[in-house]
């Protein structure tokens, strides 16, 4: 048996992404996403924390409310808490990550993706 750790979301920037270095100079991306799951009549959303280390650089400038794609796998790491008690966080960490046109108010695709008002964001 083979064990299997894949992720995989389709979904929109719920802040924007954070393009920060770690102390030997290497870039990585983190951002938070919600994808909504519909429930009856209707949606749910549930959120998630991405990690970005491949081409961090290349998506440094995703903003709040553009649609993404993660495929990745989930991750757990812990930290000792302020309180001093151990703290855990799940995290997706990106393998591969598509960005998608967005569609203006009346249908046409705007292809700079630029972000949207936060008018257009339901979260």
């Amino acid at each position: 048996m083979i064990d299997v750790n894949q992720v995989h979301l389709a979904g929109r920037l719920t802040k924007d992404a954070e393009l920060r270095y770690t102390k030997t100079g290497k870039p990585v991306l983190t951002f938070s996403m919600a994808t909504n799951k519909k429930v009856g009549e209707e949606y749910r959303a549930s959120y998630h924390n991405v990690v970005v280390w491949n081409d961090a650089e290349e998506y440094g400038a995703l903003m709040k409310g553009d649609y993404v794609f993660v495929d990745g796998e989930l991750s757990t790491r812990s930290y000792e808490g302020k309180d001093g008690k151990k703290r855990y966080i799940k995290e997706v960490v990106a393998f591969n990550l598509g960005i998608t046109a967005k569609t203006t108010g009346n249908g046409a695709t705007n292809s700079n993706f630029d972000s949207f008002g936060d008018e257009d964001v339901p979260f």
